[in-house]
């Protein structure tokens, strides 16, 4: 918020974030995430919250314009139709940064999601965005589980390169130590085979051998 109001007039803010936007922004941002994660990039709340109501409302309508203007139905929106649906917008999608809702009408202008039968239709609109968003959360969400599991491998991976085996543990305690070991049962077969190898290794005899 404070980005904004430190860089941008409201003016300003509208044509760095123009409807032109929606020609390129598939080929600048392929997937909803890499327009998620695109930095210092305001929402639209962020833009009510930096100027006004209006001014973001204002803003969501000129994106929508392009779409009404883009589109080849011979009924478009009324001016009432916009301005209650960018209303809504603004209220129910706001969390979305200035890109991403870019890229959705850039989307609805390429057919990817309702199309529109002879008129504009504002609830084919929202029904649209919700299946934008839709894909936005399962983007974010895999992206998120795969840097856990990364993050996951890569603390195994230095568990494994910071700890010992058993058998060094064991053979690094003192003979006190390693009695209570064995008295545990879940351990007492493995110290007993250490301590076999043990004796093997250094040419003493199992005392439970026959030597007769």
């Amino acid at each position: 918020m404070t980005y904004l109001t430190q860089n941008f007039l409201p003016s300003q803010m509208s044509e760095a974030y123009s409807p032109q936007l929606q020609s390129a922004v598939m080929s600048a941002f392929p997937t909803i995430l890499q327009a998620h994660e695109a930095t210092k990039i305001p929402a639209i709340v962020h833009v009510a919250q930096a100027y006004d109501e209006d001014v973001a409302v204002k803003w969501v309508q000129q994106q929508l314009l392009a779409v009404n203007e883009f589109a080849g139905a011979k009924a478009k929106l009324t001016d009432f139709q916009l301005d209650e649906l960018a209303i809504q917008i603004r209220l129910e999608y706001g969390y979305l940064n200035l890109f991403e809702f870019i890229l959705f009408c850039a989307r609805l202008r390429s057919g990817k999601y309702e199309d529109f039968y002879g008129s504009i239709d504002p609830m084919r609109i929202l029904k649209s965005l919700d299946a934008f968003c839709d894909d936005r959360r399962r983007e974010i969400n895999r992206a998120y589980e795969e840097k856990e599991r990364i993050a996951r491998e890569r603390e195994y991976e230095e568990s494994k390169k910071n700890s010992i085996s058993f058998e060094d543990w064991y053979l690094s305690k003192s003979e006190e130590e390693r009695a209570k070991t064995r008295e545990v049962p879940y351990f007492a077969k493995m110290a007993k085979e250490i301590e076999e190898r043990e004796r093997l290794k250094s040419g003493e005899n199992n005392p439970n051998d026959n030597n007769g």
